[in-house]
């Protein structure tokens, strides 16, 4: 049940018709990763780089700032199918308050497959400071090896069980980055990546059982994403040796101009963060327009993580594992009220290999194998 706080006015997610139009097209929006400020940090922005995190900075936080948005990202893949469903929690929109759960299907028979559905104060239980949470009939819940979540849709029912510990989790942000609006702030985890995944999806009717691997991403903030950036980013990887690398962070617009904040951080299989490092510089090294969205695109990309350039991270895009264009999915009323924010708003999803070429990492040690493969995702926002 949920416990009030300071804050708890958040958790009053009315769903009134008359007067969720605005609200509900950001709630259709929920996997984009949102929310640094219009202009320069108030922080050091070479300080910022991601860190060890808890399950107690992951939990349920909600703030009563209209900008405040809270996502819980759960995602599985096997050789056939790649699954993200989103748990949110949100004040968005004109006055009402949102929750609700988001899902995307990519098989390479059928394609991309999305669905989402919006719910009231009434059906969200959280406590704060806990990851464990009910959204009506869809939840996340601690499971004998690990989280446990189940999703219930229009079109599908979603059950994985992931087997990890919290130990593993990483803050991409380095916990929240303060912004120069009055208490504004942003918060990036990486909770658990490419740890073994058991469930099942019953998508349309049609039941398929689910054996393969999974992780959580979370978003916090109390800032609107639209105001200062064109696109999001997340990178999720694993080499031979079990470890992990994550990159992360966001393409700014001209209230933000020709910045970007990015990190990339590396783990062994055991958690313990081998390295992490802001990227100071990043070259476009090939790129396309892409032909789904329209959007420039990199193809390879390479980050610098020194002053010097003798230590980068190159970027190499491969094959698509999902795709939407958010305005397909709702309705002309609704998309008026998108692009009152989202000039042309997008998800990609892309198996990603990338490469460290570092003699040594500016802070850490080398991980093993220089080699990983992973899923990269873009958050397009506005061109």
């Amino acid at each position: 049940m949920f416990l009030p706080t300071e804050n708890s006015s958040a958790n009053d997610c009315s769903f009134k018709r008359s007067k969720t139009i605005l609200s509900k097209s950001f709630l259709i929006f929920l996997l984009l990763f949102c929310a640094l400020g219009e202009w320069k940090l108030q922080a050091d922005e070479t300080k910022i780089q991601a860190r060890k995190t808890s399950k107690l900075e992951m939990g349920f936080h909600p703030y009563t700032q209209e900008g405040y948005f809270q996502a819980w990202n759960y995602s599985f893949t096997d050789d056939q199918t790649w699954i993200f469903a989103t748990f949110i929690v949100s004040n968005l929109g004109p006055g009402t308050k949102n929750c609700g759960v988001s899902l995307v299907v990519f098989d390479k028979q059928n394609g991309t497959q999305f669905s989402t559905r919006e719910y009231s104060k009434d059906e969200l239980k959280a406590e704060s400071g806990n990851l464990e949470l009910e959204i009506y009939d869809s939840s996340v819940y601690k499971g004998e090896g690990g989280p446990e979540i189940k999703m219930v849709t229009d079109t599908a029912e979603l059950v994985i069980s992931y087997k990890t510990s919290w130990s593993k989790a990483v803050s991409l942000s380095g916990g929240k980055i303060h912004l120069p609006e009055k208490d504004a702030f942003v918060q990036a985890d990486m909770a658990f990546s490419s740890v073994p995944a058991k469930g099942y999806l019953v998508l349309n009717g049609n039941r398929m059982e689910l054996n393969g691997r999974g992780g959580m991403e979370h978003l916090l903030t109390n800032y609107e994403v639209y105001k200062y950036s064109r696109r999001w980013e997340l990178y999720r990887s694993i080499n031979s040796a079990g470890e992990r690398l994550f990159a992360g962070g966001f393409i700014g617009n001209e209230n933000f101009p020709e910045e970007e904040i990015r990190t990339v951080s590396a783990l062994d299989p055991s958690g313990k963060m081998i390295f992490s490092a802001k990227v100071l510089k990043s070259e476009v090294l090939e790129s396309e327009t892409e032909p789904f969205s329209g959007y420039l695109l990199p193809i390879k990309e390479k980050f610098y993580l020194d002053e010097s350039g003798s230590c980068s991270l190159t970027v190499s895009r491969r094959h698509t594992v999902g795709q939407i264009y958010v305005l397909s999915n709702i309705s002309a009323v609704l998309r008026f009220f998108v692009r009152l924010f989202f000039t042309k708003p997008y998800q990609l999803y892309y198996i990603t290999d990338s490469k460290l070429d570092c003699a040594q990492v500016p802070e850490g040690s080398l991980p093993k194998d220089k080699n990983f493969r992973g899923i990269f995702s873009y958050y397009l926002i506005n061109p």
